[in-house]
C-alpha cells in the first residue's frame, strides 16, 4: 500500500489492484497529535481484521478526525 494523507484535503490509498481517495471529515480540531499514528493503526487492523480496502480506509479516517477533536494527546 501506498499511503497519502493530506490534512483537510483527504487521503488516498493505492494497493496492487485498487484506489480508495477519501475525504477528510469536517471536524472541530483540538490537537492533531496521534492522528496519523491513529490513521496507520486502525487501517492495519482493520485490514488484518478482513475489511477491504475501501472499509479500512474509511475506519482510519474516522478514528484520525475523532483523535484531532481530543486535546492533550501528547503528555509531558
Amino acid at each position: 500500500y501506498i499511503i497519502l494523507t493530506k490534512a483537510e484535503k483527504g487521503s488516498i490509498i493505492y494497493s496492487h489492484d485498487s484506489i480508495s481517495n477519501l475525504r477528510t471529515p469536517k471536524v472541530q480540531v483540538a490537537d492533531t497529535i496521534g492522528a496519523g499514528d491513529t490513521f496507520s493503526g486502525v487501517f492495519l487492523a482493520s485490514l488484518l481484521q478482513g475489511a477491504g480496502l475501501t472499509e479500512a480506509h474509511m475506519k482510519a479516517v474516522a478514528a484520525a478526525a475523532e483523535v484531532c477533536r481530543i486535546q492533550g494527546a501528547w503528555f509531558d
